[in-house]
């Protein structure tokens, strides 16, 4: 049997899926606090190989660039939705954590504002959001129970920072970035959603809980 039609047989699929998105995180989180940026762009380097071996995904999916202009309004106004929420819960209930991370080192904030993007980010939305809906779409039933499930398994990754709010707060994130790639198939529009959440709870000092990705690697890089 050829090589690319052991990578699209069920059986592959299954084992593919599983090791993707419930090992890896698992190994990821007994090997913590070693930095997981890298294993994050292995992961995504084997998903392009296989999206641009694949004729039936589509390329521009990577980018698709007009599906900016006429959903960004939406975005945006999401997200200063979700984001004063957010603020408010923190500044009543956890007010020492606000803007923990400015106060605390400004110039780690710079460059995590900077560079998370550009280094977690896109990565991310590629893997599961790109890779994860054209890849697997026959492994399930429904548009709808493909994305709780993969807003679930986004959620089940951050089970490597080692704490339930990490994983909390990506759940919701990952329903909403799985129904707006659903809609718009566009991972610019995805990356620009997903950077500005994550940028705001590094602003607004929950980065704490996501420690051991963006935030460890440029310290210990940069040693800020």
């Amino acid at each position: 049997m050829p090589i690319i039609r052991i990578f699209k047989s069920k059986t592959f699929l299954v084992f593919e899926f599983i090791a993707l998105f419930i090992l890896f995180p698992l190994v990821l989180y007994i090997i913590v606090p070693t930095p997981v940026l890298p294993f994050l762009w292995l992961v995504c380097a084997w998903c392009v190989y296989i999206l641009l071996k694949d004729e039936k995904f589509n390329r521009k999916n990577l980018l698709r660039n007009e599906a900016v202009n006429s959903n960004i309004k939406s975005v945006l106004f999401q997200f200063f939705g979700i984001s004063l929420f957010i603020a408010l819960l923190m500044f009543f209930f956890i007010p020492d954590m606000f803007f923990s991370l400015i106060k605390s080192n400004i110039i780690l904030w710079f460059a995590v504002i900077v560079l998370y993007p550009l280094l977690s980010v896109y990565p991310q939305e590629l893997v599961y959001r790109a890779f994860f809906f054209h890849r697997y779409k026959s492994l399930f039933k429904n548009k709808e129970q493909m994305i709780l499930i993969n807003a679930f398994l986004f959620g089940f990754m951050h089970i490597i920072f080692h704490n339930w709010i990490a994983v909390i707060l990506t759940i919701g994130g990952g329903y909403l970035f799985a129904k707006l790639y659903m809609k718009t198939h566009s991972l610019t529009l995805l990356f620009i959603a997903h950077s500005l959440y994550g940028c705001m709870l590094f602003t607004i000092g929950l980065g704490e809980f996501f420690y051991t990705g963006t935030v460890s690697t440029i310290e210990q890089t940069f040693k800020f």
